[in-house]
């Protein structure tokens, strides 16, 4: 896009967007970055299912209990907010042996003028139906600790003893330290900044005896019965595939096929570690050595696939190799030290109003929580990559409020990526619009599927009117 019309986008959004804000001018002062940022670090001192902490890198995010991982994310999904690892690349699609397309799913509506248009509005028909669920976002799998309790029943939240959980804003870092059974555990958590690896090290002398470890599962998806929040569904494990396709000393390669969708997934480590499948779907890791278990997690979309092209971008392939737990920690240092240090900020030091210090710490926590979840190759869903809904896709009249905020606050490069796919997608926006009689372009409005068809949504959503007037040619 030449640089006028991306300013004419950049323009509008600042307009138009609720949250647009104008800054006097002021004397040049030096703001403590890094004060400013870390006084606002999350800690977390209970098992609490509505406080759940995220690390991400924009367009994939891991969200986290209070051990670190996603021991207890059944107590999250069913009584508070879920953790979940989520990106906005991986999407499953059902076979559609009956071809549905939208107008499978059109009823004919009589405008003011009296014209007679057929909009996609019968989402309790058979087509109706498929078109809401395809394409769907797939959860990409589960880390959890693994511990052997002398019972042999699971670890349980009230196993979770003296817990203290920061995260640390500046690093991106998240630290969880506790008890269990009166033995000291602290797990690190990471997300590599540019790539979607997930990095964790756990320490303990449990880790030495050998009780404790961790266990990696993979999900067959969401509960496609509920639309909003759905949660995992492990049951029949035959109608999904996860294989080991190739093995090293501290290498594993997995490739996993989920209806028409294959992705891989690389798992490594330092030092000795015993690695096996212990169920269908499950793999463990222990260490065989030492009372510290280092691995890495990484998800990546089929090199192959399929000859798809998400959001007009290419496909994100395997590398060779797999960033170290240190190689993580390093580079999601630098890069959110950066992102502080070079967007705009908002300091209330000093000031005596009791509402300072609140303003401070939402615009501080609002800011990450949008570069974690809200910055990705796709525009976001609703609830960014915390959990899914309306089947992962995401809605076109939501731009202003998910996206303004970036330029606001000098985060041009972040708005750019999400634009991208509203370039890419020019093309059906323009059919679409001369399919309804308009001039220019129409993005499609509600549950908008990853390659920018449209889909089925309740209420009103096939007549949201979002850039129906917008000529990007002027």
């Amino acid at each position: 896009m030449k640089n006028s019309k991306r300013n004419s986008w950049l323009a509008g959004l600042l307009l138009l967007s609720p949250c647009a804000i104008t800054f006097a001018a002021a004397p040049e002062a030096l703001i403590d970055r890094q004060a400013l940022v870390t006084r606002h670090n999350p800690v977390i001192t209970k098992f609490d299912v509505d406080e759940p902490l995220t690390v991400g890198n924009g367009g994939f995010a891991f969200g986290v209990d209070i051990t670190g991982l996603q021991t207890f994310s059944e107590q999250h999904h069913m009584l508070g907010i879920p953790v979940e690892t989520q990106s906005r690349w991986c999407w499953v699609t059902d076979e559609n042996p009956n071809r549905y397309t939208l107008v499978d799913a059109n009823r004919d509506f009589t405008n003011a003028a009296g014209k007679v248009m057929a909009y996609p509005t019968k989402s309790s028909s058979p087509a109706g139906d498929w078109l809401r669920k395809n394409p769907r976002i797939h959860p990409l799998g589960e880390i959890r600790l693994d511990y052997a309790k002398a019972d042999g029943s699971p670890l349980a939240p009230e196993d979770i003893q003296k817990p203290e959980q920061t995260l640390d804003l500046w690093r991106g870092i998240i630290t969880s330290k506790f008890e269990i059974e009166g033995k000291s555990v602290k797990v690190t958590t990471v997300c590599h900044p540019k790539m979607d690896v997930v990095a964790v090290r756990i320490e303990s002398e449990l880790v030495a005896a050998g009780k404790l470890g961790a266990t990696i599962a993979f999900p067959r998806g969401h509960d496609l019965l509920i639309k909003n929040t759905p949660p995992l569904d492990w049951t029949k494990p035959e109608t999904h595939e996860t294989k080991i396709v190739d093995r090293s000393n501290q290498l594993v390669r997995l490739e996993r096929k989920v209806a028409r969708t294959n992705y891989e997934v690389l798992v490594g480590w330092a030092n000795k570690v015993e690695f096996k499948q212990t169920a269908p779907h499950q793999y463990d890791l222990r260490s065989a050595s030492g009372n510290a278990l280092e691995f890495s997690v990484g998800f990546y979309t089929d090199k192959r696939r399929q000859g798809l092209v998400v959001g007009g971008l290419p496909a994100q392939g395997a590398p060779s190799d797999l960033p170290t737990f240190n190689t993580s920690v390093v580079n999601s240092t630098l890069h959110w030290a950066k992102f502080w240090r070079t967007s705009a900020a908002l300091d209330f030091s000093g000031s005596t109003d009791p509402r300072a210090d609140k303003i401070e710490e939402r615009v501080i926590l609002s800011r990450y929580l949008m570069a974690v979840q809200m910055a990705g190759d796709v525009p976001p869903q609703e609830t960014g990559l915390t959990c899914s809904t309306w089947y992962g896709k995401h809605h076109t009249e939501m731009i202003w409020w998910h996206m303004a905020h970036f330029a606001l606050w000098g985060n041009d490069a972040l708005l750019a990526k999400n634009l991208e796919w509203y370039q890419c997608q020019l093309t059906a926006a323009r059919e679409l619009a001369q399919s309804r009689g308009l001039h220019g372009a129409r993005w499609a409005p509600k549950s908008a599927t990853t390659f920018g068809r449209g889909s089925l949504s309740a209420g009103s959503g096939a007549f949201h009117a979002f850039a129906e007037s917008f000529h990007p040619d002027s």
